[in-house]
């Protein structure tokens, strides 16, 4: 049984550290911020899963198990946090992705949001 667990764990090991790597080779590749964002976060977590999967496996004892799990979890709760912050800071302060194709519907919403104020206010005012 050790033997396979040992198997298993490697391979986690592996899988976790080709992700890092491909998550560290993204950040050079991709044109923009919205894209180093999202290969910051996606293959990271996934690296992270793998990894702490792999000690979690390894590590004798409910007490540090629960420790990577939570540290799990909470790669789970704070990475789409933090990548969603960042890209809403890179769209207010103006920059928009490479390719012309991209949909921008946070500046239509932002432009909705502006045209029923500008009403709102008219009509309190009138």
């Amino acid at each position: 049984m050790s033997t396979f667990v040992d198997v298993v764990a490697a391979a986690l090991m592996l899988i976790g550290c080709s992700l890092a790597l491909i998550a560290a080779v993204g950040m050079f590749r991709m044109p923009d911020t919205y894209s180093r964002i999202h290969v910051a976060t996606k293959p990271a977590t996934l690296a992270v899963v793998c990894t702490v999967g792999a000690a979690v496996l390894l590590v004798p004892g409910p007490a540090a198990s629960t420790k990577l799990l939570l540290a799990v979890a909470l790669q789970f709760w704070t990475a789409p946090v933090a990548s969603h912050m960042l890209g809403r800071a890179a769209h207010a302060s103006g920059q928009r992705p490479e390719e012309p194709w991209v949909l921008d519907e946070l500046a239509d919403a932002e432009a909705a949001d502006t045209i029923a104020a500008t009403d709102a206010a008219d009509e309190s005012a009138g």
